[in-house]
């Protein structure tokens, strides 16, 4: 169901992003999957809205962060490669909205990439690259 919502073309972020959600809670309810494979899915419904309208992959941003938090520490944390792969995208993503003077989006993206790196689990690497990184960012406001 959802390759076939994938495959339309030219459909309304809004309708991706509800239709992709419903589809991922009903299989997440009825199969009990694990972390891992919840991650995948936000990653690919992350990936697909991520050229919609700014709110949804926002709102699923916010939910893997909560997700990330959660797990952090638990018996089955977010895989350390899934929790990179978030933060890298978050990062760029406002790289990319800083460039495009977007500079309230920007920072809400670099925000959950930092929120992201700091449950990364690489003894801080990876958190204290992006603050190093962000320092060079100047926003206007």
């Amino acid at each position: 169901m959802a390759d076939c919502v994938l495959r339309a073309q030219s459909v309304p972020g809004q309708v991706l992003y509800s239709t992709l959600r419903k589809i991922i809670n009903q299989i997440f309810s009825l199969e009990n999957f694990d972390n891992e494979k919840l991650a995948k899915y936000l990653r690919c419904l992350l990936k697909v809205t991520l050229a919609s309208e700014p709110e949804y992959p926002l709102k699923i941003m916010e939910d893997i962060c909560r997700l990330v938090k959660q797990c952090a520490g638990s018996e089955k944390p977010i895989p350390s490669l899934e929790v990179e792969w978030f933060t890298t995208t978050a990062f760029n993503h406002g790289v990319d909205l800083y460039g495009a003077k977007e500079d309230e989006l920007s920072k809400q993206w670099i925000t959950h990439a930092l929120t992201l790196a700091h449950y990364h689990e690489d003894g801080g690497d990876l958190e204290r690259e992006l603050q190093k990184r962000q320092i060079s960012l100047k926003w206007d406001s």
